[in-house]
């Protein structure tokens, strides 16, 4: 017998009983705002019934809430695929197999999508996919149930053994090629003068490290080592490199993806993003602290319509480095553009892109995506 709304949620989650699962979860929504289980639970009702854009936003929830539960990231790459960015959710299942390896499905999604042009199939995904791609609750336990599944799985590790350091590199290689990236690139001309000696720059480059920068830009872009590719496009931007050289690493950042706790391989540290903040402009950093002088702002959409719920942004100072009140790297603005319960008393990661001050001030904020407290 459940006792508490969650414990109900998880039976009828079992049950598929999707319906009496989003009617029973949608009125708790005030109560746990802050729980990552009930936002998966409540996005996979949503997804099997077909409402992609509240699975959206509740596996989104979710993972900021616990980006280290593989599950989440798996229900947000299925519904990444409803939505047709596919490209996002493969990056999903190869960073949940880096993390986890052990992780029963995405290994299987991830060879469902490669293998189909069209996964989601061109309307309501059909069942095949829905078992592959969609999260699926637990088996009963029965005691055949059981004893199925512990030989099963002792006949796929005897199996599997002598194959698993192949296709651990294969998950590793298995990121598609990113169309669009391959057709920008510079002609003979712009190679032949790809710097000048006019205009106004603070970093000078060579001829050949300005065509090394272009094309170590373009080499991360296709390694899906976005932030890095936007730290080269920006000494190029800064630099002495031609107007031509410069637009074409221009149309190269129109490819950086939204970043996520799970797709960070490249992370900069305070101390370097803080010695040439317009180097970083742009770049998604992940760092630990404390957050102080926590203010909520209505935003100029909120106060129009008279209602300052759901247009609320928040801003705080937050103390880098400082989340084991040891050592302060440095103090940095941060403003979300959504509402966030923080407790001052915690610490907390804030991932957010560095926007450089204006003028010669040196400084920088955040412009925060999420946080995990």
């Amino acid at each position: 017998m459940a006792t508490t709304p969650l414990e109900e949620a998880e039976r009828l989650y079992r049950r598929r009983r999707w319906a009496e699962l989003i009617s029973l979860l949608e009125p708790l929504s005030p109560m746990y705002r802050e729980n990552a289980r009930f936002s998966f639970l409540l996005g996979c009702a949503y997804l099997y019934r077909e409402d992609i854009g509240g699975a959206y936003g509740c596996f989104r929830r979710a993972q900021n809430l616990d980006f280290r539960n593989p599950d989440n990231a798996f229900g947000l790459a299925a519904v990444l695929i409803r939505r047709g960015e596919t490209d996002k959710a493969v990056q999903l299942y190869i960073d949940i197999l880096e993390r986890s390896p052990g992780h029963p499905r995405a290994g299987a999604a991830l060879d469902y999508v490669r293998r189909n042009a069209d996964p989601a199939g061109s309307g309501q995904a059909g069942n095949a996919a829905r078992r592959i791609l969609y999260p699926q609750p637990p088996l009963r336990r029965t005691p055949f149930v059981v004893a199925a599944v512990l030989a099963a799985a002792t006949l796929t590790a005897v199996l599997a053994a002598p194959l698993l350091p192949s296709l651990a590199e294969a998950v590793r290689s298995s990121n598609p090629a990113r169309p669009g990236i391959g057709l920008v690139s510079l002609d003979p001309e712009e190679r032949a003068s790809p710097v000048t000696a006019s205009g106004d720059f603070s970093v000078v480059l060579t001829e050949k490290e300005a065509l090394d920068a272009f094309d170590r830009a373009k080499r991360l872009f296709l390694e899906y080592r976005d932030e890095a590719a936007l730290v080269e496009i920006n000494r190029l931007r800064l630099s002495n490199a031609s107007g031509r050289v410069k637009a074409k690493a221009e149309s190269l950042a129109l490819y950086v993806r939204e970043p996520s706790f799970l797709s960070m391989p490249d992370r900069f540290s305070y101390a370097e993003v803080s010695a040439n903040p317009a180097l970083f402009e742009g770049v998604a950093v992940l760092w630990k602290g404390m957050p102080a002088n926590v203010a909520s702002i209505l935003s100029p959409a909120s106060t129009a319509s008279g209602d300052g719920s759901a247009d609320d942004a928040t801003a705080f100072d937050f103390l880098v480095g400082y989340h084991d009140m040891q050592r302060l790297e440095g103090i940095v603005p941060v403003l979300a553009a959504f509402r966030i319960k923080l407790d001052p008393d915690r610490p907390l990661e804030v991932l957010g892109r560095v926007r450089a001050t204006e003028g010669n001030s040196g400084g920088f904020r955040l412009e925060c995506v999420a946080v995990h407290q």
